[in-house]
């Protein structure tokens, strides 16, 4: 520990930074790398569990004349109770669709969504600028307190590199 704070000194901080990148660039490699779409599904599903934290995952494909987003895969979550969601319904998709994700805050009982279960974040999957679909994080691990910095980032990973899971013939 530093002489004049309670955070970690030298080596310890620089570990964290490098199990952090790690975390991104294995995010990363593992999307760029997915033979297909169902390979970048699967990934989509062992970065949410193995880096951020859940197996509560469902990836809705955006529906914009009908202003609703369509369930289009999901793992761990009852497709029956989550099947559509309606933007005029759902207030923090608008901010999703415009690009930007959305995460509940650490030890917070809100909940993005009006479902039952607990949505942690909302990470948009952006072709070529433009929302195309939403990533639901639901239910984290229990010995996770809420979304950290560097699943933040593993989402921005998620959002600008998933796409080939809703549009497989995009280029990468």
């Amino acid at each position: 520990m530093s002489k004049n704070s309670n955070t970690p000194a030298g080596p310890e901080i620089s570990s964290q930074v490098v199990g952090s990148q790690a975390k991104v660039y294995a995010a990363r490699m593992r999307l760029q790398n997915a033979l297909d779409q169902a390979d970048a599904l699967d990934a989509i599903r062992e970065i949410a569990a193995n880096l951020i934290g859940t197996e509560e995952i469902a990836v809705f494909k955006v529906d914009q004349k009908r202003s609703e987003l369509w369930l289009y895969w999901s793992f761990g979550v009852d497709p029956n109770k989550h099947s559509v969601l309606e933007v005029c319904r759902e207030p923090k998709l608008k901010q999703v669709l415009a690009g930007k994700p959305v995460y509940r805050l650490k030890l917070s009982n809100e909940n993005l969504l009006s479902t039952e279960d607990p949505a942690s974040a909302l990470v948009p999957i952006l072709v070529d600028g433009i929302a195309c679909a939403v990533i639901v994080l639901f239910r984290l691990f229990p010995h996770k307190p809420g979304i950290e910095p560097v699943d933040r980032e593993i989402c921005d990973v998620l959002s600008n590199c998933a796409g080939r899971a809703i549009e497989p013939y995009h280029s990468r």
